[in-house]
């Protein structure tokens, strides 16, 4: 057996795999919340009592998983506090995030399904006769794999409850967008009646992607596959008779 071709044709082939790049995405959303802010009317200004909110508690929670096309779950992970969660793989790379004064997902995805949250929520207290107005600015993406066939989805929501009036006085306003970009601001309005009134508010930045595309191998695993191959022609080679 002639190694010297085998040889020439296998360092030519690990040479272009560890110069490869890794997979270009094929589906792509995202997400920005800016600070939320608010404004107070007086609903009746003779009664003696000044608008007022006071803000007693708040949470927030970032996830993201990732599915091959069998439905298995190829990565994932969460938190329960302001930081940054996420990760970088064959299948995608996911970041999500959460501070006092924004939200913001990343989904890149390259094959199977994903999806990535980040959420904030907190209860107030609100004076009698007080009308709150709640916004915050939002910037979505989307890129899909074939424009009009699939749909990357990028979502902000911002939403909330007013208890004590008709089991719960409910608000929302949400953005979506699946193909593009969009900017704008979300905004939601309650008002107390004769009475302290307590409420709940939340906001939360989100995305979804799906990719039929099969996972690229990292440029590392197609040169330890190569290399193996290499090492199997040399033993060959060795083990081959001179005819």
């Amino acid at each position: 057996m002639q190694l010297k071709p085998v040889l020439a044709a296998c360092a030519i082939a690990l040479l272009a795999a560890t110069s490869t790049a890794p997979a270009q995405a094929q589906q792509a959303a995202g997400v920005t919340l800016g600070q939320l802010g608010y404004r107070l009317l007086d609903l009746a200004p003779d009664d003696g009592i000044d608008p007022w909110i006071g803000f007693n508690s708040q949470a927030t929670h970032a996830y993201a998983h990732v599915y091959d096309q069998e439905g298995n779950e190829v990565a994932g992970t969460d938190i329960d506090r302001f930081g940054s969660t996420g990760f970088d793989n064959p299948w995608a790379s996911l970041h999500a995030q959460t501070s006092a004064d924004a939200a913001n997902v990343l989904l890149t995805l390259y094959s199977g399904w994903g999806y990535v949250s980040a959420n904030r929520s907190l209860h107030f207290l609100l004076s009698p006769h007080t009308q709150v107005t709640f916004s915050v600015d939002a910037d979505l993406w989307a890129r899909p794999e074939t424009p009009g066939v699939s749909w990357p989805t990028a979502m902000a929501e911002l939403y909330g409850s007013l208890d004590g009036f008709n089991d719960g006085e409910r608000f929302t306003d949400t953005f979506r967008l699946e193909d593009g970009v969009r900017r704008g601001t979300l905004s939601v309005t309650a008002a107390s009646q004769g009475e302290w009134a307590e409420g709940r508010l939340a906001f939360d930045a989100y995305a979804v992607a799906e990719s039929h595309a099969v996972p690229v191998p990292e440029p590392e695993t197609s040169a330890l596959l190569l290399g193996g191959l290499t090492l199997l022609a040399l033993v060959r080679g060795w083990r081959t008779p001179n005819r």
